[in-house]
C-alpha cells in the first residue's frame, strides 16, 4: 500500500522535493543537490513505501533512469500535456 507521494522540481544543480500522504498533508520538503550522490543519500531517508512524480525537463532524463528504489513508481509527465488534461471545459 501507497502512503507517500514525493514531487520533485528538477532544475540543473538543485532538486527540490515534497513528501505528502495520501490526505494530502505535507510531511517533507526542502531541496538537495542534483548529483547521483546526493539523491541516494535522500532517497534513503525518506519515508517508504512512496511514489515519485516529476515534470519532464532537460534535467530529469538521468533521474528517471537512475534506480529509485524503494520507490514504487517513478511517473513522468509533460507540463503542457498535463494543463490540457486539467483545463477547464
Amino acid at each position: 500500500m501507497i502512503s507517500n507521494y514525493t514531487g520533485l522540481d528538477v532544475y540543473k544543480k538543485t532538486i527540490s522535493y515534497c513528501v505528502k500522504d495520501a490526505s494530502g498533508q505535507v510531511h517533507r520538503e526542502g531541496q538537495i543537490g542534483a548529483m547521483r550522490r546526493d539523491l541516494d543519500s535522500w532517497r534513503m531517508t525518506s519515508p517508504h513505501p512512496w511514489r515519485v512524480a516529476m515534470e519532464a525537463t532537460i534535467f530529469s532524463g538521468w533521474i528517471y533512469d537512475h534506480p529509485l528504489a524503494p520507490a514504487e513508481q517513478v511517473k513522468m509527465a509533460y507540463l503542457l500535456m498535463l494543463r490540457a488534461i486539467h483545463a477547464p471545459l
